[in-house]
Formats: C-alpha cells, sequence, structure tokens
C-alpha cells in the first residue's frame, strides 16, 4: 500500500500535460473537453459525440470543433489515460465509417475524473475568501460523535462509510483555516502596511481570529478531546471494519485498501489535536498575533509619522541641533543622526584562542571597553524609541566563559602530555591517563587508515588537542603500552606526535589538507 504522505513522488508528467500546454488554444479546447466529460459523467456512463459537442457549449466553449477535430482531440486524451472510448459490438458494420461509429461513445476514466476534479478544486480554491469560522471545532465534534453513536449494537451501520468520508473533509477545513491564519499573519508582517485596504482586513480577520481561537476553540477543543477519548476506546480499526461492509464496493480486492485509507484519516484527524498538535499550536500563536498586529501599528505609525519629506525631515534635525546647550552636545546629536562614529578595531587574535582576556580581571589596560546595551527593534525601529527590556545573562555569560577556559585548559594540558621529542615507540606512552590515551589511540587509527602506500606514513588529528599525530609500521613484532587503564598490545608502531603551531606541523597539515 503506497504512503499518503508520499504521493508527490507517484506525480506524472503524463497526467497533466494537457494543462500545461504552451499553445493557449489547444490547451483550452482540451481543458474544455475534460470538464464536459466530467459534467456528463454524472448523467450516465458514456456519451457519443452530438453529445460531448454539446456540453462542449454549456461549460462555455464556443470555437467551433468539427468532429474529425473532437475525434482527434479525445484520441489525444485517450492516449493520455483520461478517457477511453465504449464500443457497441451489436451496432451493425456496413463499412468502413460503420465500424468508427461503433466508437463514438467516450467517458473518463477513474484516473481523468480524479485529475480534472483535482484541477478544477484548485483552480476554484486559489480565487476564495480567506476563511476562519468559529464553530470548526464542533463540527469536528459532532461528526466523532455521529461515527460513534452509528457504531452502536442497535444502530444502523450503514451510515459509517458516509460518516467515515466526513472526516476527510474535516481535515481539509482545519488545514485550509491553518493555512489562512498563518497567511492573514504573514501579510501583515510582509505586505505594506500603509496600504490602508490591505492593513484594515488583515486587521479585522486577525482580530477576529483572536477573539475566537481562546473562547471558541478553546471550548470546542475540550469537547473534541473527550469525543477523541471515546473514540480511541472504541477502537478505530474495529469501526472501520464494521463499516466496510456498507461501502458499497464493487472489487472485493479493494477492501483492505479502504479499511487502511480510513484509519489512517482517523489517525490523522487525532494526530491534529496532540498535546504538540497544530491545534494547539494554533492557538498558542493567538498569542504571538497580538504582537505582530502590535508591530505593524508601530510600523504603520512610523511610516505616516516618517513621512517622504526630506526637507521636513532636514527641519527637524537644525531644530535639534539649535536646541543643544554647546557644541559638543550639537556634535552628538549630528552623530547619532548621520551614523558618524569614530572607529573601533578588533584585537588581533593570537596563535591560542584567549579565552580569559575578555573578563574584566584578566582585561589589559590598553583594551578597549565598551558598555553595549541590547535591546530588540524592528527593521524601521520603534515609535518611541525607548530599548525593549532584555533578560539579565550575566549568569549565563559567566558560565560559558567559565565552560571556555576549562576547555581551552583541557586542550593545552593533552597538548602537553601527547607531544613528542621526535619519533617513538608506543612504550613512550607509559603511564597515559585514560583521557589522553583514548584522544591518542583514535587519532591512530585515523592515521592507519590513510596510510600513503608511497611513503607508508598516515596522518590523523587529535580531538580536543591542537596536535597532528604521525603513524608509520615498525618492525614486524608486538609491542606493548602500559596505560593507566590496563596494558594495550598490538604490533609495533613509530609515532610522532607535533603541536599544530609549530613549524614542523605545516607540511602535515597540507598532507591532510
Amino acid at each position: 500500500m503506497e504512503q499518503p504522505r508520499l504521493w508527490w513522488q507517484s506525480v506524472y508528467p503524463s497526467d497533466w500535460a494537457v494543462f500545461s500546454l504552451s499553445d493557449d488554444l489547444s490547451r483550452e479546447r482540451y481543458t474544455a473537453l475534460l470538464a464536459a466529460l466530467e459534467e456528463l459523467s454524472t448523467r450516465g456512463p458514456m456519451a457519443n459525440l452530438e453529445e460531448v459537442a454539446s456540453q462542449l457549449h454549456d461549460v462555455g466553449f464556443h470555437d467551433p470543433l468539427p468532429e474529425q477535430e473532437l475525434r482527434n482531440a479525445l484520441d489525444r486524451l485517450k492516449d493520455d489515460g483520461l478517457v477511453e472510448p465504449f464500443r457497441d459490438y451489436t451496432a451493425p458494420v456496413r463499412n468502413y465509417q460503420g465500424l468508427i461509429v461503433r466508437q463514438e461513445a467516450w467517458a473518463l476514466t477513474q484516473r481523468g475524473r480524479n485529475v480534472v476534479a483535482a484541477v478544477r478544486a484548485a483552480v476554484v480554491d486559489a480565487r476564495r475568501a480567506l476563511q476562519l469560522p468559529s464553530r470548526l471545532l464542533d463540527s469536528v465534534a459532532a461528526t466523532i460523535s455521529e461515527i460513534i453513536a452509528h457504531f452502536g449494537p442497535e444502530e444502523d451501520h450503514g451510515l459509517l462509510p458516509m460518516n467515515l468520508d466526513d472526516v476527510r473533509t474535516r481535515i481539509d477545513e482545519l488545514q485550509r483555516v491553518t493555512a489562512d491564519f498563518y497567511t492573514a499573519l504573514a501579510r501583515l508582517v510582509q505586505a505594506d502596511v500603509t496600504d490602508d485596504n490591505l492593513f484594515g482586513e488583515n486587521r479585522d480577520r486577525i482580530i477576529e481570529a483572536l477573539r475566537q481561537f481562546p473562547r471558541e476553540y478553546e471550548r470546542g477543543l475540550a469537547r473534541v478531546e473527550h469525543q477523541l477519548e471515546n473514540l480511541r476506546k472504541v477502537g478505530h480499526r474495529h469501526i472501520v471494519e464494521t463499516a466496510v461492509a456498507h461501502a458499497g464496493l464493487i472489487d472485493a480486492r479493494d477492501q483492505q485498501h479502504w479499511i487502511e485509507e480510513r484509519v489512517r484519516r482517523l489517525s490523522d484527524l487525532e494526530a491534529w489535536f496532540t498535546s504538540d498538535g497544530t491545534v494547539q499550536q494554533l492557538i498558542s500563536s493567538a498569542s504571538g498575533a497580538v504582537y505582530t498586529l502590535l508591530v505593524a501599528i508601530d510600523r504603520r505609525y512610523s511610516a505616516r509619522r516618517r513621512g517622504s519629506d526630506l526637507g521636513a525631515d532636514f527641519h527637524a534635525l537644525a531644530q535639534s541641533l539649535h536646541r543643544q546647550a554647546d557644541d559638543e552636545d550639537a556634535r552628538r546629536v549630528y552623530a547619532a543622526a548621520f551614523g558618524d562614529w569614530p572607529a573601533w578595531h578588533a584585537v588581533v587574535p593570537l596563535a591560542e584562542e584567549d579565552v580569559a582576556h575578555g573578563t574584566e580581571a584578566a582585561a589589559k589596560p590598553d583594551r578597549h571597553r565598551i558598555e553595549v546595551t541590547l535591546r530588540e527593534h524592528e527593521r524601521q525601529g520603534r515609535a518611541s524609541g525607548r530599548p525593549r527590556r532584555v533578560p539579565d545573562t550575566t549568569v549565563q555569560r559567566d558560565a560559558a566563559l567559565a565552560q571556555a577556559r576549562a576547555e581551552a585548559e583541557r586542550r593545552r594540558r593533552l597538548t602537553a602530555l601527547l607531544i613528542t621529542p621526535g619519533e617513538v615507540t608506543l612504550g613512550h606512552f607509559d603511564g597515559l591517563d585514560a583521557e589522553a590515551a583514548e584522544a591518542l589511540f583514535r587519532a591512530v587509527e585515523t592515521a592507519l587508515a590513510r596510510i600513503d602506500p608511497t611513503t607508508g606514513v598516515g596522518i590523523g588529528r587529535v580531538d580536543g588537542a591542537d596536535v597532528l599525530v604521525e603513524v608509520r609500521h615498525g618492525a614486524p613484532r608486538t609491542a606493548r603500552a602500559a596505560l593507566a587503564e590496563g596494558v594495550l598490545t598490538t604490533r609495533d608502531l613509530r609515532i610522532r606526535v607535533v603541536s599544530t603551531e609549530s613549524g614542523q606541523a605545516e607540511d602535515t597539515a597540507r598532507s591532510i589538507a
């Protein structure tokens, strides 16, 4: 059975080729023909050419279409698998034309009906208005309640298939409402809020949503969760297996697919209302929408207040400069207006990261100390000009510095333990502690896997220390290293460990790169 969430893997160009033709006349002819056949499929199993031509006029296609061109268009759709001809083998055949008459009854295939319905729904929904119905969760609770009620021992189980089909309708409505709500939010954030029509329309919609979600949705959510709990006790599969006998499936081989599909829909509906589900996130977004709306109002006010009059801006700046008590204050106002601040240059970093220079105790007198105030701001600034309050992060900053100092000390310690005076054997590392030994032999394993067949040397980096390890095979014998946690026995190796900051490590580093 195909996984429903992987539907995008089953999109084939041949199903949609007639809807993407570059020739407008040809595309309209084929789409109008499919629309006519879709409407005719609700009136009979098949339609002859005369009925198809008449229905083309009813759906709004008034271009002349001779019989031969109509038959050619139907043949093209037949090749795409969207329509199929019906042959009347009882019709008398007197000539070649009579043989063709047998094939003049046409109808959409099952795939053709689904493709046309999907395109029609997409085109119609693309122009629909955004909606946020207030009683949507009540309709979800009512659908679940009807499924449970019709499943009772004394009830008519024949209504269960229609109730289960309503589950898909409820899921589609939830998806549509959620998308509409976030679309309104996106318009407020991204669009030009100085547009009165756009701003007023989305403002009213979001304010209405904020009024409904805390009240209607929170109250309806409790009822839905209660009904879902009752449905879970009965069992999704148990209900669907009872309903399949009344589903009217023509082919009995489709029963298992029908059951799995309905069980999945019930599970999908339940997933919407879990603690981390989409509905909970949607309700939580209502509080975020308040902030978004206020930011949009702030941006709108700033845009209106600032305007586009450059002369008025300079006039306001001149008045501000004139009100200053002395030249120093006037220079500060000028610098604030034009961003004319002196440059501060960063300190050149050392070869080894110095995590202590940022602390007050280790700071040298010649270092620049700058007081910085962090604040949240929008792209166009706040109308009031006051900075927002931010949480005090002193404790977290001190903890991060302490952690960085500890890590730097650990790297220095490992580096000092592992560096060798030259090429050594395993016995050089006798007594090495567990942490240093683990870091060293991980690098040795990497170096052994990278041995160059030409030079017979492999190179690896040590994680957690600023050193490189160079390894080659020694004499064909066994070597031992008495480490702190035990004795390591392996074949004889020649190892050299150098610091990455030393000059002799440059060639080694280049070979790794």
